[in-house]
């Protein structure tokens, strides 16, 4: 229960019974009900007068200014424990199922008020009169006009607090959940460690209204065939030409055998008496000189 409801409850449980202290429990109209010699114990007098209690006065003529202030400070201090009874009571109640309970804490918040308020006057007036027989019997006297002020009119002040609790919560339904909720701030980039990949973080952002976009059905993707398979043609797409196998290519003939080269000669050993080691074989005379003659 937000402050807000409880002060409204609380105020429409005052309200009425303030216009009956201001509209009948001034000093005219009581003065004037005394005039009438009215027995306050016979027929429909004793809820005349239970209505009259939360009275107060400005002047007299023949009233002691004492018992005046006494009145007045009665009266103040009921009103006032009336609101604050009906805030702690007004907290109380459910927020959604509250109806009842906001009814009933109206009246007893009237009948508790009117019992306190109506024993510090009992107080007050001793003190102010001077009252013969003791204070406890007027202290008492005091009392009942104020609380049963409270259980003949109490419910007044209930059907006041029942009326703010549903004003207050049909305001509270008529708002959507959400509609003035606060954008969130971004959050901060959180430092990565050394090496691992670094992932963006985005901020969290609620719009108050969203526009309802028209359905676009996704686009197919092409499935691809299986090994070996044909592929399938897409729905809506031009017909794909089925892939002819491949064509065997004759094996080559092998090649013929090429034979084995024959080793070269060896070179024929020079005679031994070829002392002079040349590499070529130059025809060389080999007659000394004093043969030729």
């Amino acid at each position: 229960m937000t402050m807000r409801r409880m002060m409204v409850m609380a105020g429409g449980a005052v309200v009425p019974i303030a216009l009956i202290s201001i509209l009948v429990g001034n000093q005219w109209v009581v003065d004037a009900i005394d005039d009438t010699g009215i027995h306050w114990d016979e027929g429909i007098a004793p809820p005349i007068a239970w209505l009259l209690f939360p009275k107060w006065r400005l002047t007299g003529d023949q009233i002691a200014g004492k018992f005046i202030l006494a009145l007045d400070v009665s009266t103040v201090l009921f009103f006032v424990l009336l609101i604050l009874l009906a805030v702690a009571g007004a907290r109380a109640v459910d927020p959604n199922r509250g109806a009842l309970g906001a009814l009933v804490t109206g009246w007893w918040a009237t009948i508790v008020a009117g019992g306190i308020a109506g024993f510090v006057l009992g107080v007050l007036t001793n003190w102010a009169l001077d009252l013969p027989g003791g204070s406890g019997p007027n202290v008492l006297l005091s009392v009942t006009p104020g609380v049963a002020f409270g259980f003949a009119y109490g419910w007044l002040a209930g059907i006041g607090m029942l009326l703010g609790y549903v004003i207050t919560r049909r305001g509270a339904a008529q708002r959507q959940p959400g509609q003035f909720a606060p954008q969130q701030p971004a959050m901060p980039m959180q430092q990565q460690a050394y090496g691992q990949p670094m992932q963006p973080q985005y901020a969290q952002q609620q719009y108050p209204q969203q526009q309802q976009q028209p359905y676009v059905p996704p686009q197919a993707q092409p499935q691809q065939p299986a090994w070996g398979g044909a592929p399938q043609q897409q729905y809506g797409a031009p017909p794909v030409p089925q892939q002819q196998p491949p064509v065997p290519q004759p094996a080559a003939p092998p090649a013929p055998e090429q034979p084995a080269q024959e080793a070269p000669p060896e070179q024929e050993k020079a005679p031994d008496d070829d002392d002079l080691g040349l590499a070529d074989r130059t025809i060389i005379d080999r007659q000394r000189d004093g043969e030729d003659t």
